[in-house]
């Protein structure tokens, strides 16, 4: 377990130096147009040597955890959250904090922390720290009870039940943490602050999750188009915005910077299982790579012809 959050840590500390440029309407012709982009005009020579990339690529499987504003979930917390999942338990309790975990969709988790309001413990309730319970909330907690029920609304609240050693529990949910092992990538790097927000995330991780095309955020509607590796994100314009993948592309020097354009290739090679493929620079150098399959990652290096 300490592996896996030291792997995660790692992880998040390497994606976040990612970032582009942007896109057009019609979404396929847009997609196609801004994965491997032509240039008119002469190539100059001297950009050959600049414009080509040497990269690898790996497929996380480990969860990525965007919090809530406020939220405090630290590197127990993700250790427990990954000893729950293992145990196939919904619930678990850390730091003297307890959370609710909720699948979204293909390996994303929607996590609430629990406030506790009630407790029963053989046919007796009682509202926790001497706090007052009406009738009507008691008999909605004791036919949830009865009836077995996790989740159960009273007066427009939403409650669900847990165990704790052989008292039964009643709290609210509050949205904490999405654990998710898709990384979004924004193609402007001023949308950053937006891409990685709690709410945008909810947002597009509940389309996902429902199989929505649209979402909103903000009054504004984006767009959700399944691709290689992946989905693209787009903006109100239907513009291109951002990427979501599972497929991490990291460049081999610390400070190489690599178009998302030649990222969403390197994907689509790697799904398609393609040996090699063609990319054209921003500036319109063309480029021939080979993929090399290593033992849990790809290699991705330009072909260098006599």
């Amino acid at each position: 377990m300490i592996k896996k959050t030291i792997f995660i840590l790692l992880l998040c500390a390497i994606l976040t130096a990612c970032v582009s440029n942007s896109g057009e309407p019609d979404p396929i012709a847009v997609l196609k147009e801004q994965t491997n982009p032509a240039v008119n005009g002469q190539v100059n020579p001297s950009a050959i040597a600049t414009d080509t990339y040497q990269v690898n690529a790996i497929r996380n499987y480990e969860p990525i955890f965007t919090l809530n504003p406020g939220e405090v979930f630290d590197g127990n917390a993700m250790v427990s959250f990954l000893t729950a999942l293992e145990a196939d338990k919904q619930q678990f309790t850390v730091n003297g904090v307890s959370y609710h975990i909720d699948p979204l969709g293909e390996h994303s988790y929607r996590i609430y922390r629990l406030n506790l309001v009630a407790e029963a413990l053989l046919g007796h309730i009682q509202a926790v720290e001497g706090g007052l319970m009406s009738v009507e909330f008691a008999e909605a907690i004791e036919t949830a009870l009865a009836n077995d029920t996790r989740f159960f609304e009273h007066k427009g609240i939403v409650y669900v039940t847990s165990e704790h050693r052989k008292v039964t529990q009643i709290s609210t949910l509050r949205d904490a943490v999405i654990a998710s092992p898709y990384y979004l990538e924004a193609y402007d790097a001023g949308f950053n602050e937006i891409a990685q927000s709690y709410k945008f995330r909810l947002a597009l991780e509940l389309a996902l999750a429902m199989g929505e095309k649209t979402f909103s955020y903000e009054g504004e509607r984006y767009g959700v188009l399944p691709v290689a590796g992946g989905y693209t994100i787009t903006d109100p314009e239907v513009k291109l915005l951002a990427e979501l993948s599972n497929i991490y592309v990291i460049p081999r020097g610390s400070n190489a910077t690599i178009p998302l354009a030649f990222k969403n290739v390197v994907r689509e090679a790697i799904e398609t299982e393609k040996a090699s493929f063609n990319y054209t620079s921003p500036s319109g150098v063309e480029t021939e790579y080979q993929v090399d399959k290593l033992e849990n990652a790809w290699s991705i290096t330009p072909v260098v012809t006599p």
